[in-house]
């Protein structure tokens, strides 16, 4: 890219430098927006979604980590700045609980055996960390392990979204199963009560696909591009 010199990738980044991005989204010739084929009034709302998930999931993010090293993954450029690392984590737990316990009402990706792997020690998605606890999880996270945990996260979330095809989005997801998954599972953690709250203030099914997948990973996605920037890395 112009304008950047190149550098010398850490060895221990590799896990996230794997040239290929967290999606291997096949796109036909032909293919609309989002790359999938649709016939002319033909979308409906999971197509709907489709169209940025694709694009954001598959490039989107994962230009980053290909384009930073180790270091400038884990740490922040100044002071108040996320990690990249931390960003990438965060997205995918909101992503993780939104999608398959509250949209589709089963077992995290997590519990798959994703906690011991990603090396963090904590099951809650990040929101009301402190400073210090960021830092902690960006140094502690096996890289390897969180572009696997982000691919497979991105691997459900499509499979999810194709089998509620004709469901009733319009459904709102019990309050009961949100302080459940909020308080017993461990998806908040202490302190950050005002979380369970916002989402179980009566969000239907087609509000969290929007939100976890979609809205929340983007505006990250771009707060992790103005963090590249503050290391030197321009926008393509």
């Amino acid at each position: 890219m112009a304008g950047v010199r190149p550098h010398r990738r850490d060895r221990g980044a590799r896990g996230l430098h794997a040239g290929e991005p967290a999606l291997a989204l096949r796109r036909g010739r032909d293919a609309g927006a989002g790359g999938r084929r649709l016939k002319e009034g033909s979308m409906d709302a999971i197509d709907f979604v489709l169209l940025r998930y694709e694009d954001i999931h598959g490039r989107g993010f994962w230009e980053l980590p290909d384009r930073l090293t180790e270091r400038q993954l884990r740490r922040r450029p100044q002071p108040g700045v996320n990690t990249v690392a931390w960003l990438l984590w965060h997205t995918a737990r909101i992503e993780d609980v939104g999608v398959n316990r509250f949209v589709a009402d089963r077992p995290q990706v997590l519990d798959g055996g994703w906690l011991e792997r990603l090396a963090v020690g904590r099951r809650d998605v990040g929101t009301g960390m402190s400073d210090a606890e960021v830092d902690d999880l960006s140094e502690r996270v096996d890289l390897a392990a969180l572009r696997g945990y982000c691919a497979a996260v991105g691997a459900r979330t499509l499979e999810v979204l194709e089998s509620l095809r004709g469901a009733p989005l319009e459904a709102a997801v019990p309050v009961e199963r949100v302080k459940a998954v909020s308080f017993g599972e461990g998806a908040v953690a202490a302190g950050a009560d005002w979380l369970a709250e916002f989402w179980g203030a009566g969000r239907s099914r087609a509000w969290f696909l929007a939100q976890t997948p979609l809205l929340h990973v983007y505006g990250h996605y771009f707060e992790a591009r103005g963090t590249a920037g503050l290391w030197g890395v321009r926008s393509p």
